[in-house]
C-alpha cells in the first residue's frame, strides 16, 4: 500500500480524528470536572471580607486614645428611718369594787406586733432600693468600660482582644489569630463559611442527613445555577440547602479571577455542631 492509497489517507484521518478527539474530551473534562472547597480554614473575628487576614482588629477607633474606666462614686447606703419608742403602757381600767373586771387587752403586745411589722415593711423597702441602686451602678461601670474599649486604638468591626496592626478587618469568623494559607484557600474557607452561616436546617429530622449542592461561581464572586446533585433523601432539608446557596450573594471576587463550577456537601450533624 502506497503513501497515496486510499486506504493510507484513511487510516492517517482516522488517527488524526482520534487524536483530535482526545483533546476535545480532555479539555471538556478539565472544564466540567467538579470540586468541593477546601477543608474550613479557621477565620479570624471581626466584620468584613478580609479572608487573608491572620489576626483579627481589635475593636476601637483608627488612633483612638487608650481610656481606663473612670472610677464611679458609690454613695452610701441610706440607713432605714429609726423606729419611733413604744407608747407607754396604757394604764389598767379601775372596775368598781362591787362588779368583776372585764379581761384588759395587752396593750404593749399589741403595739410590739405594730412596730415589728412597720420595721419590716422599711426594711424591706430599704433592701429593696438598695438593689435597685447597685444595678444602676453595675449598668453604668459596663457602659464606662465599653466606651473606653471603644475609644481605644483599633477600627469599629473590630472586637475585643484583636489586635491594632490590622486596620482592614475579619472574616466573620471566631479566632483571634490563624495559620497563614493560600489566598485561594482561605477565599473558599471564607464562602463555605458564609452558607454555612445562612443554612437554616428544617425541625425533627434526621441528624444523618447529608446534601451535595452544585453552584457555579463567578469571578465577580457571585453564585449562580444552584442544583442539588446528590439528595437527602429529604426534600425539605434539600430546599434549605438550595436557599443558602442562592442567599450567599455578596462575596468579593475571586483572588484568582475564575469562573468555575463547585461542589458542596451539607451535613445535618455538621450544622448541630455549629
Amino acid at each position: 500500500m502506497t503513501a497515496q492509497s486510499p486506504g493510507a489517507y484513511g487510516i492517517s484521518a482516522l488517527i488524526h480524528a482520534s487524536v483530535f478527539g482526545l483533546i476535545l474530551f480532555f479539555s471538556y473534562a478539565s472544564m466540567s470536572v467538579v470540586k468541593d472547597t477546601p477543608k474550613v480554614l479557621e477565620l479570624v473575628a471581626g466584620g468584613g471580607d478580609n479572608y487573608m487576614a491572620t489576626e483579627a482588629p481589635a475593636l476601637g477607633s483608627p488612633g483612638g486614645i487608650k481610656m481606663a474606666p473612670l472610677p464611679v462614686a458609690r454613695p452610701a447606703p441610706t440607713a432605714p428611718p429609726a423606729a419611733p419608742a413604744p407608747k407607754a403602757e396604757a394604764s389598767p381600767i379601775q372596775s368598781a369594787p362591787e362588779k368583776t373586771p372585764p379581761p384588759v387587752p395587752d396593750l404593749v403586745k399589741q403595739l410590739e406586733r405594730t412596730e415589728k411589722r412597720r420595721e419590716a415593711r422599711l426594711e424591706k423597702k430599704y433592701q429593696k432600693a438598695k438593689e435597685e441602686e447597685q444595678k444602676r451602678l453595675a449598668a453604668q461601670l459596663k457602659a464606662e468600660r465599653a466606651a473606653a474599649h471603644v475609644d481605644s486604638e483599633g477600627i469599629a468591626a473590630g472586637v475585643l482582644g484583636g489586635s491594632t496592626s490590622n486596620k482592614t478587618g475579619g472574616a466573620g469568623g471566631k479566632a483571634l489569630s490563624r495559620e497563614e494559607a493560600s489566598e485561594l484557600d482561605a477565599y473558599f474557607s471564607m464562602l463555605k463559611s458564609r452558607i454555612k452561616q445562612n443554612h437554616t436546617p428544617p425541625e425533627g429530622v434526621s441528624d444523618s442527613l447529608a446534601a451535595r449542592v452544585e453552584f457555579m461561581l463567578s469571578a465577580d464572586g457571585s453564585l449562580s445555577h444552584v442544583r442539588i446533585v446528590k439528595s437527602s433523601g429529604n426534600a425539605e432539608f434539600d430546599r434549605t440547602v438550595v436557599d443558602a446557596c442562592q442567599r450567599t450573594s455578596s462575596n468579593p471576587p475571586r483572588p484568582d479571577h475564575r469562573s468555575e463550577p463547585l461542589e458542596m456537601t451539607f451535613r445535618m450533624h455538621d450544622e448541630e455542631s455549629q
